[in-house]
């Protein structure tokens, strides 16, 4: 019988090169002007940077490593926005720490997603909304997820997604 064997990576930690090698893909402009990222991007158009036996954000690196190996920390579900709105922007001085919250409406804000109606796709409207989770009713036939569901032609899932408000939270 053949072991089998664990392949575990090992990540390896970040140098003063590694930090060194990243500003040199940086396109340093002025000190207020975006400094904008000159490598690989992703299909979102975010800066990627290899380092450590890993990828990492270029703007999250950049915030990171912005002065020197390791002078800042992202602590708890914190993300990194750049006030600048430009994903290949690496200057520190546009990047902020928010939150997932936060994120969300500032990209809602900047018309980067759609909620609600404002969705193409969506098949109900906020009035809608308010009027399935006044009519819900535990366990009934007729006012419970699937009677609701037949009602709106959408799904049971839905429905209990809205009333849970894990869909329609604005609203």
């Amino acid at each position: 019988m053949r072991d089998t064997m664990k392949y575990e990576r090992k990540i390896k930690p970040i140098t003063q090169k590694d930090v060194d090698r990243f500003w040199g893909h940086v396109d340093i402009k002025g000190e207020d002007e975006c400094w904008d990222w000159r490598l690989a991007i992703t299909n979102h158009g975010y800066g990627l940077f290899a380092a450590g036996g890993s990828l990492h954000r270029c703007t999250r690196f950049a915030y990171i490593h912005g002065e020197g190996l390791y002078t800042k920390k992202i602590t708890g579900n914190l993300r990194i926005a750049t006030t600048c709105r430009n994903k290949k922007c690496c200057n520190p001085k546009h990047m902020k720490l928010n939150s997932q919250q936060e994120v969300f409406d500032l990209m809602r804000a900047a018309g980067q997603i759609s909620v609600g109606t404002d969705c193409k796709q969506s098949k109900l409207k906020e009035s809608d909304i308010l009027a399935i989770r006044a009519r819900y009713t535990n366990r009934s036939a007729t006012d419970g997820y699937g009677g609701i569901s037949e009602d709106y032609g959408v799904t049971p899932g839905c429905i209990r997604d809205i009333i849970i408000r894990k869909t329609w939270r604005h609203v």
